[in-house]
């Protein structure tokens, strides 16, 4: 027998610690954004009006899942909307239930959803992986509880396969491909010795040691160099609002071994970076920068060269660039997923429905494959 117990606040989530790690070990792909600490990290730095609402899913009295919702309101044209909905913010692509069987905990997560009083005026879960176990299951358990609802794909997510050896996969490319990578390779090889620094602690530590922030000093380095640490968006590695929350993480990544950073050195100086996190072998590509330098053009490549060697070597599975189209993904991609959002508009929110009319008319007048491009998060 299934029961349900919702937890609204988030110091509560500590007694249920040993719970949430459990089932997190046993999670299909588990990332590191479905920690607890993630999310108590982050909770704190999101708006007030916010509402935690994580569901406890029990078999018989033990648990069997978790299923972190929340209540976010959100600003959009129609006026301020309460939205039901993971408690990811965009900070990666793919969020789900915790646990061995997260179709079931979805499903009796959306039950109770639906059979308590209702405080939010959409759901949208706009991170599903298609190729996750629940995909299939999200859909059918909203029509199973009366919640109509819009799915499409929301970010297309390049990913590079670590299937068989290095070596095979270089073969594998064109021959303009490897010439270039020898090309960009001597021309840096010109300014002194290129290397590969990686940091990739064991789980254990305080996620304090003092070598873990010195490599996050380099990315900021090159960080603070880039186009990005100028553009309006502030969503680089230095920025102050993206600094004060990656610190923290910073710490927590590293003490439960879920922290990866490569920094490329060209001459003694830092030239390029990939900020990541990895669980299971699975590594996702939070941030990236490179030194602008006429004298350094080809270090991101060359950096995204030795990294995907060094995690064939280390004997990863995958790798993911997070959201977007930007052509040096797809020069190392093996394969494409698309990250759906699951969206239903209550019948009982004026603004909700207003919105809900905006979808109708937009599919009169926009092929399907128009609208996906028109939301797509790049």
């Amino acid at each position: 027998m299934l029961t349900t117990t919702e937890l609204n606040d988030i110091d509560e989530l500590d007694a249920i610690r040993p719970t949430w790690r459990r089932l997190w070990s046993q999670t299909h792909r588990a990332s590191f954004f479905q920690t607890l600490e993630w999310l108590e990290t982050t909770w704190k730095h999101y708006p007030d009006l916010q509402k935690l609402r994580v569901i406890v899913v029990e078999r018989d009295g033990v648990p069997a899942g978790i299923v972190p919702f929340c209540v976010r309101a959100e600003r959009r044209k129609v006026g301020m909307l309460r939205m039901l909905t993971y408690p990811l913010n965009d900070w990666g692509t793919f969020y789900g239930p915790i646990g061995p069987d997260p179709a079931t905990a979805f499903r009796a997560a959306i039950r109770r959803v639906q059979s308590t009083q209702r405080d939010w005026d959409l759901i949208d879960l706009c991170w599903v992986d298609e190729a996750a176990p629940e995909f299939l299951a999200v859909g059918q358990a909203m029509r199973d509880v009366r919640l109509p609802f819009f799915s499409r794909p929301r970010m297309e997510v390049r990913i590079c396969r670590m299937e068989g050896t290095w070596e095979e996969f270089v073969a594998k490319k064109s021959h303009n491909w490897r010439r270039q990578m020898r090309r960009d390779l001597q021309q840096l090889e010109q300014l002194g010795e290129v290397r590969l620094l990686r940091g990739r602690p064991e789980p254990g530590g305080q996620g304090t040691e003092a070598a873990h922030f010195e490599l996050y000093d380099l990315c900021e380095q090159v960080a603070r160099k880039s186009w990005q640490a100028d553009a309006e968006s502030q969503s680089t590695l230095c920025s102050p609002l993206v600094r004060k929350v990656l610190l923290p993480l910073h710490r927590h990544a590293a003490a439960l071994g879920m922290l990866d950073v490569a920094v490329l050195m060209v001459g003694g100086r830092p030239a390029a970076f990939f900020y990541n996190y990895v669980a299971g072998g699975n590594v996702y590509g939070l941030r990236m920068g490179y030194d602008p330098a006429e004298e350094l053009a080809g270090a991101g490549k060359i950096l995204l060269h030795k990294m995907i060697e060094d995690s064939f070597r280390r004997g990863d599975r995958e790798y993911s660039f997070g959201p977007g189209r930007q052509p040096y993904k797809d020069r190392f991609a093996t394969e494409m997923r698309h990250a759906y959002t699951f969206r239903h508009y209550s019948r009982g929110s004026l603004r909700s429905q207003m919105m809900q009319l905006r979808e109708r008319v937009y599919a009169r007048l926009m092929t399907p494959q128009q609208i996906i491009e028109r939301e797509l998060v790049t």
